[in-house]
């Protein structure tokens, strides 16, 4: 009931990962989104509670083994951690390329195992934790606070841990902003959105805000595949089939049937339909490598596999041959200092150092939907007095998740999707 969900991004309820019975134990610091710095700042400062998270994560579940996957080049970190260890877990550091984050591409790369088409880790014989997941884990007490990278367009990057529910508004008001206009992304400049409404709460899945001048080249480019009618009209104008986008795929790469120059065919030549969709595109996992790197005519492979995979969900295809990695595997992992100059960002500060701050909002919006699975039920009224840390939202079954207070306050408004509370002295 402490409203722990993963914190890397998807916000699926720990306490359901956590009855699973898996052979391995996965930590997941291996950072890849270009400029995010959270888990490693987390893991420097908070070592010692982290791994306690994930030990008390192999008590629950019974796994017999731990790995550590983090990127080599964090040496000192590893030096730290290594000197902490006891034989049921190891570190194993890992490249630094995009996705490494990615779950399934971080089991293949601790274990050599690879995660069926269209499974979960566990049918791999592993659980796989973010590091924030675990360090709240080993805190004992309800989730009421986030921690993020603020970076980009910033005279100084920053890690920071901020009230859930917090505006971007607020939290960007601490920070000079180097570039006037600007757009803000939310959680990642590959996987994350832009936020249109700086008013916008900041929730127990936001990993990071990144400011980018609206002049800036992915800021059009976000701007451009916003709207899906554009990722078919440039399909239709422009591929070529070099199929890039399918050779550079990480799933692909694993062995997975995922084919993005086919739903770019078929968007081509106007068969997106459910006759001609590829089946095996509905194991993408949207890390949109195919749109901001690997496509060399700029085009949007991502959004069009996406509506294929939509597609194919409604014909319930859900299973797939079990996946043989391609031999070309090794030598096509994409660099994250590679993947910065394509995504034109190396000119930005890639440092996120710690800084406290204290916080006091004169409100926060608390969504009743911060994960995966049904939204909270509130509990409390308009009009009610609350404390940090109580649950203002209860769980609706067992795939949801409670929210928390995170502030001292008043219940101003309750609706179906969110509670906002007023500071209170």
């Amino acid at each position: 009931m402490t409203g722990l969900v993963g914190a890397g991004g998807a916000g699926f309820p720990t306490h359901i990962k956590l009855k699973s019975r898996p052979e391995i134990l996965i930590l997941n610091a291996a950072e890849c989104e270009p400029l995010l710095h959270k888990d490693k700042e987390i893991l420097s400062l908070y070592t010692d509670q982290v791994l306690d998270g994930m030990r008390m994560a192999m008590d629950m579940t019974g796994a017999m083994k731990g790995i550590i996957g983090i990127k080599a080049k964090q040496k000192a970190l590893i030096s730290e951690l290594d000197k902490r260890l006891n034989g049921k877990i190891r570190l194993e550091p890992v490249g630094d390329f995009y996705p490494a984050g990615d779950e399934v591409t971080l089991v293949h790369l601790t274990t050599g195992r690879i995660v069926p088409p269209g499974a979960l880790p566990v049918q791999a014989g592993c659980l796989v934790q973010n590091v924030e997941t675990l360090y709240n884990l080993a805190s004992g007490t309800p989730v009421t606070e986030k921690w993020l990278t603020v970076a980009g367009a910033v005279e100084k990057p920053a890690t920071i841990k901020v009230p859930v529910g917090i505006l971007i508004r607020d939290v960007l008001s601490h920070f000079r902003i180097t570039a006037s206009p600007a757009i803000v992304r939310s959680g990642g400049l590959m996987m994350g959105k832009v936020e249109p409404d700086l008013d916008a709460p900041v929730t127990k899945t936001t990993n990071g805000l990144i400011v980018l001048p609206a002049g800036h080249s992915l800021s059009g480019i976000y701007q451009r595949y916003s709207d899906s009618g554009a990722t078919v009209r440039t399909a239709m104008a422009s591929c070529d089939q070099c199929s890039f986008c399918t050779e550079l795929c990480p799933r692909y790469l694993l062995g997975y049937p995922v084919r993005p120059e086919t739903a770019m065919r078929n968007l081509l030549f106007g068969r997106n339909q459910v006759e001609t969709v590829h089946p095996g595109n509905a194991f993408c996992c949207e890390c949109n490598l195919c749109t901001l790197y690997a496509c060399p005519e700029g085009l949007d492979p991502k959004n069009a596999t996406v509506m294929e995979k939509r597609i194919t969900r409604k014909k319930e295809v859900t299973e797939a041959r079990p996946a043989k990695p391609h031999p070309m595997l090794p030598y096509r992992k994409v660099p994250i200092s590679r993947l910065k100059q394509r995504l034109g960002v190396s000119g930005f500060p890639d440092q996120g150092p710690f800084e406290s701050i204290e916080w006091r909002p004169e409100r926060v919006c608390i969504p009743l939907l911060q994960h995966i699975g049904k939204p909270a039920v509130p509990c409390v009224k308009e009009g009610d007095r609350v404390q940090r840390g109580q649950m203002i939202g209860r769980p609706d079954g067992d795939a949801s998740s409670a929210v928390h207070a995170s502030i001292n306050g008043l219940v101003s408004k309750v609706t179906e999707r969110e509670i906002m509370l007023l500071r209170q002295t």
